[in-house]
Formats: C-alpha cells, sequence, structure tokens
C-alpha cells in the first residue's frame, strides 16, 4: 500500500510551554517492537493534527502518549484503528503449495499486474497470525525472477520443519514507491525432506565399495537427520519419524534387508552433495540408538 500518515489529537491545558512530548505505538501491531516519535514541536504548532508518518500495516495501534513540562509528565492512552490506505499496489494471491515427492514445496501464485511489479515477498508461519516469533521464514525477489507463477521453497535454507501445519502469505512492491497488503493465508502441511544414503548393518563388514558404490550388502535407503546437518551426536530417523533402530525397521521397512531389521545400521554415507553434506564421508553409527558417533578413517573420495 501507499505510505499513509494517521493524524489525531492531543486536548491539554497548561500554564507552561510543553517541553517534552512523545508517543510509544508498537510496529507492526502485535509485535515487540515499540517506536517512539518526538512530537513536542507538532503539539507546540498544532495539537489537534498530530502526525505519525510512515503507517505500512494496518491494524490496532495502541498509543501512548506522554507529554511533559520541566520533568512533569502527564500520561494518556488511546487506541486507533487503521485500515488500508488507497493503492494502486494490487495485492497478489497465493493459489495453493504444493509439496512433492523430496519434500520440497512449490507456491503457485498469481500477480494481477506486472507492469509496476518491482518484487515479490513472502512469509511461512507457524500460526495464521503472523506474529515476530512465528514466522519461520520470509524472502524478498523469488528465485523465479521473471514471477511466471511457480516458486520453488527450499526447506533446507527455510530451515522448514517435517510434517507440520503452516501458513504462507505473499505482497508485492510497486514501482516507483508503494507495498500491497498481505495476501489471505493459504495453510498447508509439510512434507518429510528425506536423504537418500547406503547402509551397512551391524552384522556386515565395513565394506568401502559397498558404501561407495551401492553394491551388496548395502541397502539404499531415505532417512531424516535431526540435527539436519550430519554430525557427530546427530540422530537418524525414518521418513515416518521414527528413529532409524532395530524394533522401527522391522516394524516400519518391510522390504528392507533381514540384517538391518535384525542388528540395525551400522555404516551409513549420505548421497546428497551440497554445503551441508559430503557424499565421500563414511560414518559410524550405534544401531541401538540410531546416533552418529564419529566419521570413519575409510572415505570414498
Amino acid at each position: 500500500m501507499e505510505k499513509c500518515d494517521v493524524s489525531f489529537k492531543i486536548q491539554y491545558q497548561s500554564s507552561e510551554t510543553i517541553t517534552d512530548a512523545s508517543v510509544k505505538y508498537n510496529y507492526p501491531p502485535g509485535s515487540t517492537n515499540v517506536e517512539t516519535v518526538d512530537i513536542r514541536n507538532a503539539v507546540l504548532q498544532d495539537s489537534n493534527s498530530i502526525k505519525l508518518p510512515g503507517i505500512q500495516e494496518v491494524g490496532t495501534y495502541n498509543l501512548d502518549v506522554e507529554l511533559g513540562v520541566n520533568g512533569v509528565v502527564a500520561k494518556s492512552n488511546a487506541t486507533v484503528n487503521v485500515g488500508g490506505c488507497s493503492s494502486s499496489c494490487e495485492t497478489p494471491k497465493v493459489l495453493d503449495v504444493k509439496v512433492l515427492e523430496d519434500g520440497q514445496l512449490v507456491m503457485n501464485y498469481v500477480v494481477f499486474n506486472t507492469s509496476n511489479l518491482a518484487a515479490l515477498e513472502y512469509q511461512i508461519a507457524k500460526d495464521p497470525a503472523f506474529k515476530d516469533e512465528d514466522i519461520i521464514y520470509s524472502k524478498v525477489g523469488f528465485s523465479d525472477v521473471n514471477y511466471t507463477q511457480f516458486e520453488n521453497i527450499d526447506m533446507r535454507n527455510g530451515n522448514i520443519p517435517d510434517k507440520t501445519p503452516l501458513y504462507i502469505r505473499i505482497r508485492k512492491y510497486c514501482r516507483p514507491n508503494g507495498i500491497s497488503e498481505w495476501s489471505d493465508f493459504v495453510k498447508f502441511d509439510s512434507g518429510i525432506w528425506g536423504v537418500e544414503a547406503y547402509c551397512l548393518s551391524e552384522v556386515d563388514d565395513l565394506n568401502r565399495d559397498s558404501l561407495c558404490f551401492g553394491t551388496s550388502p548395502a541397502w539404499k535407503m531415505k532417512v531424516t537427520l535431526s540435527p539436519f546437518r550430519p554430525g557427530i551426536g546427530s540422530l537418524i530417523y525414518l521418513t515416518n519419524g521414527m528413529l532409524a533402530i532395530p524394533d522401527n525397521i522391522r516394524e516400519f521397512e518391510q522390504n528392507a534387508p533381514e540384517n538391518f531389521k535384525k542388528s540395525g545400521i551400522r555404516w551409513i554415507r549420505f548421497l546428497r552433495s551440497d554445503s551441508e553434506f559430503n557424499p565421500g564421508l563414511i560414518y559410524w553409527v550405534d544401531p541401538q540408538s540410531a546416533e552418529i558417533q564419529r566419521i570413519d578413517e575409510e572415505q570414498c573420495y
């Protein structure tokens, strides 16, 4: 929306000149961020028209007004309800969010006028109120620089939790200036961000070729990790959220080789290659706890 000025008046009586005057309010509404505006000059010039410039969020503002004369302070409270300013910066719309098999998210959205489009922003939150503490990811500027309706959302960069009800909304930045309202939110359930890996069981000997090339007796499976980056102390989970210990492998991984159902995972190599995963490393796992305990001396490359 275009920048707005919120105006209010102050009625007061004082036999002496006001030396201090300020107003405090939370911005945006509902947040813990407190804005303080010095209004002394405005009060002295025209107390019937005190302006708070640049209000960009609709909502209810609780104003704490203080007037002072040489250290003696009077306080008052007021509430201001702010609606949207008239604007030519149209609000975009989220149509839906698709969860792909690998857990990645694709947002389907529409921009009604691209002629004044400068950028788009989206937020993902754990609660539809989108309070600061509930927003887990936000991004200005899409990976799809042409804004062609679909945006891929990387669960790793967004630190988006698995199998969680989430909410997403979008807004538009317009040329030459102005910001649209936030769109209505769309609710979705995140998927599983799994990692493929080659594993050997506790009854298998460490076979470098099996882990490096996926030959027998290695088992290829998809797992999740907590924390997501593999390291000493990381726990390995099945994609249903259960620890990758023998009992759970036996119950939930019906196609697993028998040696894994009986004895669990001893060695594992993750097949992903990025800033968080090194596919050349072989990890030594405690089969009974599914915890990574060390990086093996053997490596694939």
